[in-house]
């Protein structure tokens, strides 16, 4: 049976690269006349405080976010979807009576996140810093797929184990770095904007039941489901991209 990383060191340091990144504050220069954006990120989950005691992976996250600028002011507001996973396990099992037959389970601990977002950001500059604030829900659950051994992988089953859903809100900042520029189709609005964005945020979920590493045991013919309980933290680390229009 081989199972999913182990905790590392960067949920220790995280959180104070959050602080490090948005120490340089807002510049309320000269606006770069961007209406919208929209984003996409991925990078690394890390529990943190009962959650991190509880749960003996980090993990993986993805999100898409769209931000709508307030009017002349250097803030964005919009919404953001993210998806991530805190761990899995993965073994092979045989059909019953086709021991020829080998097969794929894996079972992942998954989180789904919808929130409201908040941003300010620095009008201008090649490397502007940001801040920004999210409140939303928080979907947690554990699922397990039973796949074909060999490439396609298709998959045969699947079934959720566990799931749960809890308040969440969260805080943390970045760096929003020039990539390029796109043509300007209108000679009355700006050029659009590609960007390269570094962030780190400290995610505050609520109580909420959920499966770990290990906590789904097979005894012969059935299953043993050990559920832990506790507030659901945690800190990302985060790169991505971002389109200003």
């Amino acid at each position: 049976r081989r199972e999913g990383v182990g905790r590392g060191p960067g949920a220790w340091f995280a959180l104070p690269a959050a602080f490090l990144l948005v120490s340089a504050g807002l510049s309320f220069g000269q606006d770069l006349g961007h209406r919208n954006m929209l984003g996409l990120s991925l990078g690394g989950l890390f529990p943190v405080g009962a959650f991190n005691d509880h749960v003996s992976q980090e993990g993986f996250a993805l999100g898409i976010h769209y931000g709508v600028k307030l009017r002349k002011a250097p803030v964005y507001v919009g919404f953001e979807l993210s998806a991530g996973f805190y761990g899995y396990t993965h073994r092979h099992e045989y059909m019953n009576g086709v021991p020829e037959v080998r097969l794929d389970v894996v079972t992942y601990n998954n989180i789904v996140q919808g929130h409201f977002l908040l941003r300010a950001e620095a009008r201008r500059g090649a490397v502007r810093p940001f801040v920004e604030g999210l409140a939303g829900l928080s979907y947690l659950f554990t699922d397990t797929t039973i796949s074909e051994d060999d490439f396609p992988w298709e998959e045969i089953a699947s079934d959720i184990n566990s799931s749960d859903l809890t308040v969440a809100a969260g805080a943390g900042g970045g760096l929003a770095i020039h990539l390029g520029w796109s043509r300007r189709r209108h000679p009355d609005r700006a050029r659009g904007e590609t960007v390269i964005e570094v962030k780190v945020r400290y995610m505050a979920g609520g109580r909420a039941k959920y499966l770990k590493q290990g906590s789904i045991v097979v005894e012969g013919d059935d299953v043993v489901y050990t559920f832990e309980r506790s507030a659901t933290s945690f800190v990302t680390a985060q790169v991505g991209l971002s389109f200003r229009y």
